[in-house]
């Protein structure tokens, strides 16, 4: 019993202990992904504020566009607000159970043993008295008061003195033997049914806790590559917008100038194109996933990344 408990009080403390490891991994990495994350979300809401919202404005102006033009510009994009939400990862935790709290302090909550003790105490007394005989033969059920409490208290003390045996001291002697006896063995199956349960539950948090530290190895090392990503596509969000917003001046003379796209020659047209392509490339970056709905990276944000990067090389090598 004490080697159980012995084991049974260091595998609750060992999971405390890997417990608290584990939220504090969690904390770091959720702190980190916070930290990666809401740069991103500012990139992204400052090229819609800066550069795709002030494009719109001056797009609407223009008359006569072409349908295809005008149907390229009204991509399905974020409007007013970019709605990016932050994505935390999912934190699986659970506290210590309150009797493995009190187990790792020292301490068993053990309830009922006295009563047991009292109760095969009191049904030993009731059995004598219902079968019992005293010494004068006579039967002790047929007794009343001190006569019968003294003859079965000297039952228990193998009969009264006078007849050789310990009499009603022996009795009451024989008596709280068996109440402590019984309070013992009550309290050892108690403790011993409490120390398995508690044992079982410990066993299975700390099956739960491999698979919470296998969770956490494997955000660990998906963390570096992840977070390059949102690097990659942050860098692209700013590139996009730092090329809308040089472009947009001109771009905005043009429809000054003239807001009648039928009246444009292929030079201007090719300038409306343009602007239209970079909307486009916005409406990429803004939208596009860095991570899947398990907190994965998504294999989307690759291509958006890689294309957009190779369509600004090729307007920059135009222009």
């Amino acid at each position: 019993m004490a080697v159980d408990v012995i084991d049974t009080v260091r595998l609750v403390r060992t999971n405390r202990i890997r417990d608290k490891r584990l939220l504090e991994c969690d904390k770091q990495l959720d702190q980190q992904d916070a930290e990666v994350e809401a740069a991103l979300l500012e990139a992204r809401q400052a090229l819609h504020d800066d550069a795709v919202a002030p494009f719109r404005d001056v797009f609407q102006r223009l008359r006569h566009a072409d349908p295809i033009a005008q149907a390229a510009i009204e991509r399905p994009t974020a409007g007013g607000e970019v709605d990016i939400e932050l994505r935390w990862p999912r934190r699986i935790a659970g506290p210590a159970a309150a009797v493995g709290v009190a187990l790792a302090g020292g301490a068993l909550l053990v309830i009922g043993p006295p009563t047991v003790g009292r109760a095969v105490t009191a049904g030993a007394k009731r059995a004598v008295e219902a079968f019992g005989s005293a010494s004068t033969g006579r039967a002790i059920k047929n007794l009343r008061g001190v006569a019968k409490s003294a003859a079965t208290e000297a039952w228990f003390g193998r009969g009264p003195v006078a007849a050789g045996g310990g009499g009603r001291a022996a009795g009451k002697a024989a008596l709280s033997k068996i109440r402590t006896t019984s309070t013992d063995l009550a309290r050892e199956a108690i403790v011993k049914t409490q120390l398995q349960a508690l044992a079982c539950g410990q066993h299975q948090k700390a099956r739960e806790l491999d698979r919470r530290e296998a969770e956490t190895k494997t955000k660990y090392d998906a963390a570096p590559a992840l977070h390059e990503r949102s690097k990659d596509m942050q860098r692209v969000v700013q590139d996009v917008r730092t090329e809308l917003v040089e472009r947009l001046p001109a771009f905005t003379a043009l429809v000054e100038t003239c807001n009648d796209f039928s009246q444009y020659d292929s030079c201007r047209r090719a300038q409306v194109a343009a602007m239209i392509d970079l909307d486009g490339l916005a409406a990429m970056v803004l939208t596009c996933p860095v991570t899947d709905a398990q907190g994965r990276r998504a294999e989307e944000s690759e291509r958006v990344v890689v294309y957009a990067e190779a369509r600004l090389r090729a307007m920059r090598a135009e222009a």
